[in-house]
C-alpha cells in the first residue's frame, strides 16, 4: 500500500510535459514581439521596443525548442498574476456592485419592492397558497 502512495506522489510531482511553459513562451513572447513591433513602427520608445522584441523572440524560441528552461519565468509570471488578482478583483467587483447592483436595489426600494414581505401587516399566518403550476407534480420533473 505504501508503494501505491509513493507512486501516486511521484506521478503528481514529476512533470514530463512542459505544456504550460511552452504556452507561456509562445503567448507572452508573441505579445511582447507585437507590442515592441508596434512601438517601433510608430517610432516610440525605441530602446524599450527593441528590448520587448528581443525578450519576446527569446521566449518564443525557448517555448518552441526548450520549454523546460521557462519553468522559473513561468512561475514568476504566475506569481505576479496572482498578486495582481488580489488587488484588481476586489476593485473590479466593487465597481460593478456600486455602479450596477446598488442603483437597481435603490430604485426597487424606492418603488416599494419587498419580496420578503417584511412590511406586511401582522397576521396569524403568513402562508400563501401555491399557484396552479406548482401544485402539479409534473412541474418537478421538468422545472425549466
Amino acid at each position: 500500500m505504501s508503494e501505491n502512495i509513493a507512486m501516486q506522489t511521484n506521478q503528481n510531482t514529476s512533470r514530463t510535459s512542459f505544456r504550460d511553459e511552452r504556452e507561456f513562451g509562445l503567448i507572452v513572447g508573441s505579445m511582447l514581439i507585437l507590442i515592441g513591433s508596434w512601438w517601433l513602427y510608430h517610432n516610440r520608445w525605441k530602446t524599450v521596443a527593441t528590448g520587448f522584441v528581443g525578450i519576446g523572440s527569446i521566449l518564443v524560441a525557448l517555448g518552441l525548442l526548450i520549454p523546460k528552461a521557462l519553468v522559473l519565468p513561468n512561475r514568476a509570471w504566475m506569481s505576479l498574476a496572482r498578486g495582481l488578482s488580489l488587488i484588481t478583483t476586489p476593485v473590479f467587483m466593487g465597481i460593478v456592485f456600486f455602479t450596477l447592483f446598488m442603483p437597481i436595489g435603490v430604485f426597487k426600494r424606492l418603488f416599494g419592492w419587498d419580496p420578503l414581505r417584511r412590511r406586511a401587516p401582522s397576521a396569524s399566518s403568513y402562508w400563501h397558497p401555491y399557484n396552479e403550476r406548482h401544485r402539479d407534480t409534473k412541474h418537478f420533473e421538468k422545472m425549466y
